[in-house]
């Protein structure tokens, strides 16, 4: 005990800020920089969290191409080394000049990162179409995975009837009344608009027959950039569909969701 009747252990006011390196990081190191600005290393945070945050916002925006790519896995090495300096920080004594690094790296893609990825691909894949691939759509291969196409769907084919575009959308399903009179598709009575021609040498006055079982009529999609002539409605077994094509996602100009 000191003068005065002090003790010699310093007394810490509640809610005062710790010290570097005591505080327990947790959660906070899925965001980074996120750890070092509550240790009010506002420098190295900024510079961790906008570097991560402008390479994961322009590698999502340009999401399926070559440079979309390269700024994710930037961002993921951002984010490893934002956690190893947490690490490195925190740790007394250290861990080593590796161990930070791997089990950072390891944590993170397999606990954030790959999951996400998997995800990803599963409900938004991006796949190219065209006849210079200059389409690009996200396709969710889970949509139908319990269900059948229903009139109106987009849906991305495994192969495409139409030779150079995997996108249409259905206009009948199994079981029903299709009738085609004065280059007007009817389909339960109900007149379909924006449709192409049915695919025949020459096109008949009229027609009508009715959707057979595991089949979906469609047409293709009228904004894709395929080869004059190659359009029509066409009947299509359900296991070509591969999924539901939601998005057209290139070129940028003409983004938007498929309703």
């Amino acid at each position: 005990m000191g003068s005065g009747g002090r003790t010699g252990v310093r007394e810490v006011r509640p809610g005062a800020h710790e010290p570097r390196g005591t505080s327990r990081a947790g959660l906070k190191i899925l965001i980074p920089g996120y750890v070092q600005w509550t240790w009010r290393q506002r420098e190295r945070a900024a510079v961790f969290f906008g570097s991560f945050a402008m390479a994961m916002g322009v590698g999502v925006f340009s999401w399926g191409t070559r440079m979309g790519l390269a700024l994710l896995a930037f961002a993921f090495g951002t984010h490893v080394v934002s956690a190893v300096d947490v690490l490195r920080q925190s740790a007394f004594p250290g861990f080593g000049r590796w161990m930070p690094l791997l089990s950072a790296s390891g944590g993170l893609a397999l606990g954030v990162y790959t999951p996400t990825v998997l995800l990803a691909t599963l409900v938004a894949w991006p796949a190219m179409d065209g006849v210079s691939g200059v389409d690009g759509y996200l396709v969710n291969y889970w949509a139908f995975r319990a269900q059948a196409p229903r009139d109106g769907d987009w849906v991305w084919l495994r192969f495409s009837p139409w030779g150079d575009t995997h996108v249409g959308r259905v206009v009948a399903r199994a079981g029903e009344e299709v009738e085609w009179s004065r280059n007007r598709l009817r389909v339960a009575g109900k007149q379909v608009r924006d449709v192409a021609s049915l695919r025949f040498t020459s096109t008949p006055d009229e027609l009508a027959f009715v959707v057979p079982s595991g089949h979906v009529l469609m047409t293709p999609n009228a904004g894709s950039h395929r080869r004059p002539g190659t359009g029509g409605l066409v009947l299509v077994p359900n296991e070509q569909v591969a999924g539901r094509a939601w998005a057209r996602m290139y070129p940028l100009w003409e983004r938007q969701t498929l309703r």
